[in-house]
């Protein structure tokens, strides 16, 4: 039993990874760091479980039982009761590297999640929904040609009505090359119209990309999918000749742009700029290329710092300064920045379903408090992923807030 998970991961064990077990689990630092054990105070929610469970898989078989291992020796076997706790401890967690803020060691417990994970899949373990969009994902750039067409004429409507309603002078155009921009969206026109009306006003020339940002294969631990889903994107911008790739707000997807692009790519994207569109969004700002309205907003709002964007990309004071310029009532939730409570919807739970519904809507719970500390009408964050989960834990627990993007304040706040 196992058998498959434990050879996968036995051939994935790097030398940071193998260093984190033999230290991991001495002293439990981390347990009260985590969102779902905070909630639910199951151990098979503390990170440091987390290793023992995935050590003791390794010590009980595999191929090569017995040669390689030799980190504890209470052995207990591969049965279905281990089998399910792994596959909780592997996927009841979300990402946020949380713990490893407090870890005196300063050790990632993601690394093993991402590695878990993938031998997992290799025994058909866990949510098949994520992985599947990531293959949707990658197979999309062999598909292109017969759906962009279709997409072109998509975006030639959403800018027909957006010079209607905000300005004669937007552009959604796709395939432009050289442009300043390649911008990289999400599903939906909703990624699409604010970064639009942002672009129009700073007078940005701009492309809208075939594809989307998200990377579902980075989920679960799929390295070399998630960096073929991300060249085909990488490849158009190099045909297209663009100065700059810009991903909007998403936290995954802009952690791969910024913590995997440099490996997966190299000297191929050497001068090929990377920003995510909120601090691009503030340096339009404070160039003076875009205005808002001071004091727009006088509705009771707080933010809340996306896990992969503050923590995992250092994204915290862009977001607030632009807050503030805008918000007559602005709200800290307590904590904040590099130890704020995630939402409980990242790690690709969200695409889930309703498979992880309940363990989200638990994992949110030291979110949801931390929201109704503040008061606050309207919760704002700079993470669509974020976004999905908030307006769940808004319906499942009554909050009575709204949910909204950061970018979306400053597009209805433009001065034009």
């Amino acid at each position: 039993m196992l058998d498959r998970f434990i050879d996968t991961v036995r051939g994935r064990v790097s030398r940071p990874l193998q260093y984190y077990g033999d230290i991991c689990v001495r002293c439990g630092a981390c347990a009260d760091a985590c969102h779902f054990y905070a909630a639910s105070k199951d151990p098979a929610h503390i990170p440091a479980q987390r290793m023992m469970l995935v050590k003791k898989a390794l010590q009980s078989g595999g191929a090569d039982k017995g040669k390689l291992w030799d980190w504890i020796h209470d052995y207990e076997g591969t049965d279905p009761a281990m089998v399910a706790q792994l596959k909780k401890a592997m996927w009841d967690c979300t990402g946020c590297r949380r713990c490893a803020v407090f870890c005196p060691f300063d050790l990632d417990t993601g690394l093993l999640v991402g590695t878990g994970r993938y031998g997992m899949m290799q025994e058909e373990i866990g949510p098949e929904m994520i992985a599947e969009i990531g293959d949707a994902e990658v197979s999309k750039g062999e598909i292109i040609d017969v759906i962009k067409d279709f997409y072109i004429e998509q975006t030639k409507e959403l800018e027909a009505r957006l010079r209607q309603e905000f300005h004669p002078d937007v552009q959604v155009g796709v395939e432009r090359e050289g442009a300043e921009v390649l911008y990289v969206p999400l599903v939906g026109e909703g990624a699409v119209i604010p970064a639009a009306k942002i672009f129009a006003a700073a007078g940005v020339d701009w492309s809208l990309s075939l594809f989307t940002a998200t990377n579902h294969s980075y989920f679960v631990g799929d390295m070399t999918k998630a960096k073929a889903a991300a060249n085909w994107i990488v490849q158009e911008a190099l045909r297209l000749g663009v100065k700059t790739i810009v991903y909007p707000e998403c936290g995954h997807a802009t952690r791969t742009l910024f913590s995997y692009f440099d490996g997966w790519f190299g000297d191929e994207i050497e001068g090929l700029g990377r920003r995510n569109i909120v601090p691009l969004t503030y340096t339009y700002l404070a160039e003076g290329r875009i205005k808002v309205k001071p004091g727009s907003f006088d509705t009771p709002m707080t933010y809340h710092d996306p896990c992969s964007l503050g923590r995992s990309a250092g994204m915290y004071e862009e977001p607030r300064k632009m807050i503030e310029m805008m918000a007559t009532d602005y709200r800290e939730m307590t904590p904040n920045r590099e130890l704020n409570w995630c939402c409980g919807g990242g790690g690709g739970l969200i695409a889930a379903a309703e498979d992880m519904f309940e363990t989200r809507m638990q994992g949110g719970l030291p979110k949801v408090e931390q929201i109704r500390q503040t008061g606050a009408e309207w919760v704002i964050t700079a993470c669509e992923n974020c976004k999905t989960q908030l307006e769940d834990l808004n319906d499942h627990y009554e909050l009575g807030t709204e949910i909204k993007g950061v970018i979306d304040l400053i597009a209805d706040s433009l001065i034009v």
